[in-house]
This record gives C-alpha cells, sequence and structure tokens, in this order.
C-alpha cells in the first residue's frame, strides 16, 4: 500500500459515509419543518350530538387508532432524531476523512497525524467488535482491522523514509 492509496482510501471513506449522512440529515430537516408547519392542527373526530351504537364504536376505534398512530409517530420521531445524531457524527468523520485525503495527497504534516488519529479511531472499536462478534461479521471486522493497521505501516513507513 502506498500514501496515495491510503489518500484515495481516506478521499472514498468520507464520501461513503458522507453521502448517507447527509441523506439522514436531510431526511430529518424535512420531517422536521413538516412537523413545525403541523404542529397546531389536530384532527377531532365529530359524530353528532346524538350518535347510535355504530357510530359510537367507530368514535371508539377511531379514537384507539389514533392513539396508536401517535404513539408509533413518536417512536418514529426519536428514532429519526437519533438517527440524525449519528448522521451528524457521520458528516463530521466524513469531512476529517475527505480533508485528510487530501492532505496526505499533498504530503501534509498535519494530514499524517489526522491519518494516524482517524485509523485509531476506526481501529480500536473494529478491534473490540472483532473480539466480541461471531462468523461473518467477525471476519468483516478483523479485515477492517488488517486494512487499519496496513494503513498505519504505510503511514510510518512512508513517511519515515522521506528525505527532507
Amino acid at each position: 500500500m502506498t500514501i496515495s492509496t491510503l489518500a484515495t482510501g481516506f478521499a472514498a471513506l468520507g464520501v461513503a459515509v458522507g453521502l448517507p449522512s447527509v441523506a439522514v440529515l436531510f431526511v430529518w430537516l424535512v420531517n422536521a419543518v413538516r412537523v413545525r408547519r403541523t404542529a397546531g392542527s389536530k384532527p377531532d373526530p365529530n359524530f353528532g350530538a346524538n350518535p347510535d351504537a355504530l357510530l359510537l364504536m367507530l368514535k371508539g376505534v377511531t379514537i384507539a387508532l389514533g392513539a396508536l398512530s401517535r404513539g408509533f409517530g413518536s417512536l418514529g420521531q426519536f428514532l429519526l432524531k437519533g438517527l440524525a445524531v449519528v448522521a451528524a457524527g457521520g458528516v463530521i468523520l466524513a469531512t476529517a476523512c475527505w480533508f485528510t485525503g487530501r492532505g496526505l495527497h499533498a504530503h501534509a504534516d498535519w494530514a499524517r497525524f489526522s491519518a494516524f488519529a482517524l485509523l485509531g479511531i476506526i481501529l480500536i472499536p473494529s478491534l473490540l467488535l472483532a473480539l466480541s462478534l461471531h462468523r461473518l461479521l467477525r471476519g468483516l471486522m478483523l479485515a477492517v482491522v488488517m486494512l487499519c493497521l496496513l494503513g498505519l505501516q504505510t503511514l510510518w513507513i512512508g513517511y519515515g523514509t522521506a528525505t527532507p
């Protein structure tokens, strides 16, 4: 592996993490605007002043289904906010990877330290997951660990042999 390959890998990782993260943040933003626009409107099932038994049953079903849908809607809002927080972290990580890749292409000194930090950030959780997962996921995490170790070796050797 060369520094150029590592730089391209960082740039590709930045794009691969950044695009879905930006998409999730866009969905969250559209949903937040939609929720704010419809904040005051609450449907009220009106079945008249003296409903008969069939209308009372329909009113009960309508109220129960409305409560159920509000409960699932609240759960969906909670999950979407959680995804948005993770996506914000993904955008930060993607930006750091993108600029690190550009800096490694230019052989900038700050990019070496940034790459060491980013590879360490990726290496530690991947190693812990490789120790705790089974079968296919363990193999995937071991592959990520090996790529991180290869990247660290490339950074160490690539910059260590450079002459000023």
